[in-house]
């Protein structure tokens, strides 16, 4: 039997990781868009008929936690009229997060009064990224494969804004709710559903609405999504909460419920397509992996545009300093050169603390500076791209992309080609037509290889009309 109704509607946190959740549902055979603000049943209806899994791209793990609620409560009753079995809200697989910013703990107690599911099963872990959970635990790899607990982790445990002191992901969000939480560890995911079923029994009679499970493997994954996933589709929706992994297992268990399509006929299209021409990059991460990133971009022919935060924040310096970084990467664009424009190279450039003295010279909070830098660095990917016959863009950094992409007028965006592993190539829908078409990647800053920015400047895709599930 194959459904024809919207089987899963999620929310992401971040714009980086919800491409990232739409790229593991399209691969795994459910056709998906994401938007920037919730679309009607009716609309999907007219306009996107084919979809299966929609997307909401969002920030809340930039937000204050006093926001939280008000953000998310308008985005989730909208998701609650899909009438869906399925709502994921995806968050990081870092799983990072505090009690003032980014706090997962409100967006649970909001997804149990507007979803009313059993109870809200939570799976961080993100196997193919290296990132696990072992005895309520949480484990992640960097860039060159060497795994750490979370709070030990070089770049995690050092986030300028949510930095991870604490690997137990149960201790972690007991400082964000007074939900209580449980867990089903790895023994019990490994002995199959019926313990895994008898454990969720016993947690749930205990009033522990909050369950985290283990996952070390994609096979874990997929033992917990399809058990979860039998045990409540029939009786109530579920609520999931976890990384863009998720996706994997949610995809298998409707795929195994013959809720899908023919996957010959969804898979992506494979037609070799054009050289799309230089690559623009605009990097907001001082993050390990991006910072490595950077460096070969600048020993591999890349113009290196060096963004100094602290000229964003001054006033006197402002206009100027974005003029000068503009004025660069407009030159070099004309001249079939691809250019990288960034904020910091790694977690220990000079620029980091010399935004922080500004911000404290200025009497900023993080989030005003943050916000400020955002918008400058947005404002400046408008004037690239409305300048310059750029085609294909690379943001990095999930807290950059969210505030850069609403100077673009970005409503849509459907992948059109995986670049590695969580951060895709999107096909653009805009408010500005003449950016339809226009191919970005939303870049985690721990996400890619070293050389993630040559796969995203040479990949072949095909032509922007050919795959569309719908349009605007």
């Amino acid at each position: 039997m194959v459904t024809e109704r919207i089987l899963i509607g999620f929310y992401g946190d971040d714009f980086s990781g919800t491409t990232a959740a739409a790229e593991t549902l399209t691969q795994s055979g459910v056709p998906t868009v994401i938007f920037t603000n919730p679309p009607t049943p009716s609309y999907l209806k007219r306009h996107f008929p084919r979809v299966r899994a929609v997307g909401i791209m969002g920030m809340a793990r930039t937000l204050p936690a006093d926001v939280i609620k008000q953000e998310l409560s308008p985005v989730f009753h909208v998701m609650e009229s899909y009438q869906a079995p399925i709502y994921l809200y995806k968050v990081c697989s870092t799983f990072d997060s505090s009690a003032r910013v980014g706090n997962i703990g409100k967006a649970i107690e909001l997804g149990l009064e507007i979803f009313s599911p059993e109870f809200i099963p939570v799976l961080a872990a993100a196997p193919n990224l290296g990132r696990h959970t072992v005895f309520g635990n949480h484990f992640a790899a960097v860039g060159s494969g060497e795994i750490f607990r979370l709070d030990r982790h070089p770049s995690m445990s050092k986030h300028p804004v949510t930095p991870m002191q604490e690997a137990d992901l149960c201790r972690h969000l007991a400082k964000q709710t007074e939900l209580r939480s449980g867990l089903i560890n790895i023994l019990d995911i490994n002995a199959g559903s019926a313990r895994i079923n008898s454990q969720i029994d016993k947690l749930v009679a205990s009033g522990l609405l909050i369950i985290f499970f283990d996952c070390i493997s994609d096979n874990d994954l997929n033992t917990v999504c399809g058990t979860i996933f039998r045990r409540t589709s029939k009786i109530k929706p579920l609520f999931f909460v976890g990384s863009q992994e998720l996706g994997y297992g949610l995809a298998a268990a409707c795929n195994e419920a013959r809720l899908l399509p023919d996957r010959d006929k969804m898979r992506l299209h494979d037609k070799v397509g054009n050289d799309r021409g230089p690559l623009l990059v605009l990097s907001g991460s001082c993050a390990t992996v991006t910072g490595e990133q950077i460096r070969w971009a600048r020993k591999n022919g890349f113009v290196d545009v060096a963004i100094h935060p602290r000229d964003l924040l001054d006033s006197d310096k402002q206009v100027s300093a974005k003029q000068i970084s503009v004025d660069r990467a407009l030159d070099a664009l004309a001249n079939g050169k691809s250019v990288i424009l960034h904020t910091a190279i790694g977690p220990h450039d000079a620029r980091i603390k010399a935004m922080e003295d500004m911000t404290a010279k200025l009497s900023l909070t993080n989030t005003e500076a943050n916000e400020t830098l955002g918008d400058e660095l947005g404002d400046m990917a408008r004037d690239i791209v409305g300048n310059s016959q750029v085609k294909r863009l690379v943001i990095a950094g999930g807290d950059t992309a969210g505030r850069i992409q609403k100077f673009l007028q970005i409503e849509a965006l459907q992948v059109s080609k995986p670049i590695g592993i969580a951060a895709p190539l999107c096909y653009v829908y805009s408010k500005q037509a003449e950016l339809n078409g226009l191919e970005m990647a939303f870049k985690g800053g721990q996400i890619g290889s070293r050389d993630y920015l040559y796969h995203a400047q040479y990949a072949r895709t095909p032509e922007f009309e050919e795959v569309a599930l719908g349009s605007l």
